[in-house]
């Protein structure tokens, strides 16, 4: 598990929620709303690939080498982040969702 590899079980089990949930979510999106995914056109894409520019950059220039912690503490850090970026993403994406009328 991410224990392992981190070392602080508080981290470990908060990058774990935040995974766990967004799978789920994702899981729900495609359930209830199989039919709204991402489309094909820039007009479709362009916030979603602004979230993962984002949230990568986030994850690589904020938590960076430069930064005066070990490898291991960097590395969750890195999966805390991205983990936290893809609930918000799904979450407001359900959130869309279910306030427009299908």
């Amino acid at each position: 598990g991410l224990y392992w590899l981190i070392g602080d079980v508080a981290l470990a089990a908060v990058t774990g929620l935040m995974w766990g949930s967004g799978v789920l979510i994702t899981l729900r999106i495609a359930r209830q709303h199989p039919s709204h995914t991402t489309g094909e056109r820039w007009r479709d894409k362009r916030w979603t690939g602004l979230s993962a520019g984002l949230i990568t950059h986030a994850t690589l220039v904020g938590v960076s080498p430069a930064l005066p912690i070990s490898p291991d503490l960097r590395l969750g850090l890195g999966f805390l982040v991205i983990g936290t970026g893809f609930v918000g993403y799904t979450t407001g994406t359900m959130a869309e969702l279910e306030r427009t009328p299908e």
